[in-house]
């Protein structure tokens, strides 16, 4: 148990000023526990930390600063995450060198974390036909120890997931014997290595070239985290970076942030990718003329409800044994039912999460067929859900069937009003069909869910809990 008082406002607003984090959205009490970490390994001489004595520590030095930083940001990524982005950019980025012979595709991720994402870049485009002389990547995270595993290309099991890893076969080489726990290393080739630039930089005020602008940038899963300042800071810095026709590419919860600024949703499936909106483009409303209401008809009055006759009192039945044999024979049937009912309340819950992961896997895969099948079978056995019917909402997406994809999203928030996922994604639906003023509610909705979720002392329930642990500045 903590027993150290608890710090003081100052630090969060430097955590904000410093990184865009907003303290709440790491968790209950983490960057508390960060900050006390620090002062008991700065001040190891003294019995009981001084919370004064740290601040002046952090405030002077930057090295302390950066340990602080460490603390906080927690790498949580793996190659090729969220399959269809990588797909869609390889495809594009062929598209715009046919089109255009000469030019050399610019490419950032920010931020990079321990690489994977990058490297995916990297790997998605020399597995499409395109050399190294085409493109070059830029790579930005404000964590050192992260861009220190990046530069050293090796990795472990854990940055390989899911079951297409052909490319794992293509792209790297066993690093050695298995560790003590079994786990095999992995080390990149070269070519892939050398492809990627790795910068160390706050995500704010990192050093790009004065021409820098990118045709495609990776900012995935970390706006969340930022309070709503920064979020729109961040996005006005990276729209300043990105070029004319480039594509900006977000988290899957981070489409709604997208919809407060000039940017559209390219309406690639699954990609969650968005270009910026041409300047004059000023979206006007939608001028198709209001069907005239329909007359309604009088309403007749209705009749008095007549009192209900008072129901006779029921005469005791009978017991045919003595009253204590039937008083424990109750109870143990009522012990052995609860216990049975729990039991078969728990076996459901596991055999419905079973079916839900082996949808998203399918799902995750591109077997769009058998995830839908799959997802459906968890509803025709085990009711409806609110993450199924969220995970048929992205089938029926990256299908292109709009209308149904829409349909599951509001299936979803009639279950759970304040699914964030699903209300930001069908805003965008709806901002495709011209009904911005449906999106704009359901983006002020998205808004207020995830105040609630950062608010809350657990806050990344339900789906943000399967789909992203990222603290930070990391993918």
């Amino acid at each position: 148990m903590n027993a150290e008082p608890r710090i003081d406002a100052r630090f969060e607003s430097w955590l904000l000023h410093e990184t865009g984090i907003s303290a709440p959205t790491l968790g209950a009490q983490a960057f508390e526990r960060a900050v006390w970490e620090r002062v008991r390994a700065t001040q190891a001489a003294s019995a009981s930390g001084d919370l004064e004595t740290y601040w002046q520590l952090l405030n002077a030095s930057r090295d302390e600063r950066q340990a602080l930083v460490e603390l906080i940001v927690v790498p949580e990524t793996w190659f090729f995450r969220d399959r269809e982005a990588f797909v869609a950019l390889a495809r594009l980025a062929n598209e715009r060198l046919v089109r255009n012979p000469s030019h050399v595709l610019r490419l950032l991720s920010v931020p990079c974390s321990t690489g994977e994402e990058p490297y995916s870049i990297a790997m998605a485009l020399f597995d499409a036909g395109i050399g190294p002389e085409r493109f070059s990547i830029d790579a930005v995270d404000i964590s050192e120890r992260a861009l220190d595993i990046a530069r050293r290309g090796v990795y472990g099991r854990n940055s390989f997931r899911g079951r297409a890893l052909e490319f794992r076969e293509r792209h790297f080489a066993i690093a050695g014997p298995a560790t003590a726990s079994g786990d095999v290393r992995y080390e990149l080739s070269a070519r892939v290595h050398d492809a990627v630039r790795f910068i160390h930089a706050n995500l704010f005020d990192a050093p790009y070239p004065a021409d820098a602008r990118y045709d495609f940038i990776l900012c995935r899963n970390v706006l969340i985290y930022f309070d709503r300042d920064s979020q729109d800071r961040a996005i006005r810095l990276l729209d300043a970076r990105l070029a004319q026709d480039g594509m900006l590419l977000v988290g899957p919860a981070e489409t709604g942030l997208m919809m407060r600024h000039a940017f559209n949703p390219a309406r690639i499936p699954l990609a969650f990718a968005f270009t910026r909106t041409p300047a004059d483009d000023a979206r006007p409303p939608r001028q198709t003329p209001l069907a005239p209401a329909p007359a309604v008809a009088p309403v007749k009055p209705v009749p008095p409800v007549r009192p209900i006759p008072p129901i006779p009192p029921i005469r005791p039945v009978r017991q045919p044994f003595a009253p204590q044999v039937a008083a424990a024979r109750a109870s143990r049937g009522t012990h052995a039912d609860t216990a049975r009912n729990a039991s078969a309340a728990t076996e459901g819950r596991a055999k419905r999460e079973a079916l839900l992961a082996e949808a998203s896997r399918l799902a995750d895969e591109g077997l769009l067929d058998q995830a839908e099948r799959v997802a459906n079978q968890c509803v025709n056995i085990h009711g409806p859900d609110a993450s199924v019917f969220y995970l048929l909402g992205l089938i029926m997406d990256a299908r292109g069937r709009s209308a149904d994809a829409g349909d599951y999203y509001r299936k979803t928030l009639y279950l759970e009003p304040g699914h964030y996922e699903a209300l930001t994604h069908l805003a965008a639906l709806l901002e495709m069909t011209g009904d911005t003023a449906g999106a704009g509610r359901l983006t002020r909705r998205a808004e207020r869910a995830a105040q609630a979720r950062r608010e809350s002392p657990e806050p990344h329930a339900t789906y943000m809990n399967r789909t992203s642990r990222t603290r930070g500045f990391h993918d």
